[in-house]
């Protein structure tokens, strides 16, 4: 029986990302605090699993469509170092990475993921297929969005009609569950024998692009899978309501 913890889009760096206490801005400590709280109470309660994935978008990048406006810091190293120490809370026994996308983790031809995954000595994929005891995952960063509810089943159904084709076809795994993130909600999709889902993720739903141009609802937390002999035996979604995501109401009298 293996445990595993499985987050995605940390975006540490910018100034609504999961930020360590010694990286808090002036004037965003409040909510970046209350991240890291709630953090810290996950990595807590279920600390050391055997299994880590960090599932892409852990650092912010240059922001370089806006001008670093809502960066703690430019420094990709930096941002890198508070991304290592968020996974380290974990205390995990093997850590696993993807690489998320290229405007936020190597615009050029570096990817700072690399080196992130160097310093912890986690093996990093651009997409990573885990045998856990005999159970399946395909796990990549990047999946498609749908603007509309209906649409967001869809687009997992469409990734694992590929694989059910590619292993038909042997050129894939046979593939037993499919993860994806990047899209910031957490939809699962199950079927007997199958399961695909998204990832929650790890930035406030804030910002010029939380507030101004995402669509639809976010989901900010983490998921803990238990699998064991080829099934998963335990599942736990944690959604947490967060005070830095809620949408201010101005009052008029």
């Amino acid at each position: 029986m293996k445990t595993i913890v499985i987050i995605s889009d940390l975006h540490c760096g910018s100034v609504f990302g999961l930020t360590p206490p010694e990286h808090f801005s002036k004037h965003y400590t409040s909510f970046q605090k209350e991240g890291w709280d709630m953090y810290k109470k996950m990595t807590t309660k279920w600390s050391r699993p055997d299994i880590l994935v960090a599932n892409g978008d852990l650092i912010e990048g240059t922001q370089s469509k806006q001008g670093g406006a809502e960066l703690i810091t430019p420094d990709r190293n930096i941002q890198s170092e508070m991304a290592e120490t968020s996974l380290l809370q974990w205390n995990a026994k093997k850590i696993f990475l993807t690489y998320g996308t290229r405007y936020h983790v190597g615009e050029q031809a570096e990817d700072f993921e690399y080196r992130i995954a160097k310093t912890l000595k986690a093996k990093i994929e651009g997409r990573l297929f885990l045998d856990v005891e005999g159970l399946t995952f395909d796990i990549r960063h990047k999946v498609g969005i749908s603007i509309v509810p209906y649409g967001r089943a869809t687009i997992l159904l469409r990734d694992l009609a590929w694989d059910l084709i590619r292993e038909a076809a042997g050129t894939g795994p046979k593939v037993d569950v499919v993860i994806r993130s990047h899209v910031h909600y957490h939809i699962w999709v199950e079927q007997p024998g199958k399961a695909v889902f998204t990832t929650p993720c790890l930035q406030f739903s804030r910002g010029r692009y939380g507030s101004r141009e995402c669509i639809g609802e976010t989901h900010w937390g983490a998921i803990r899978l238990t699998v064991n002999k080829g099934q998963i035996v335990g599942k736990d979604i944690n959604i947490c309501s967060l005070r830095a995501n809620r949408q201010p109401i101005i009052r008029v009298k």
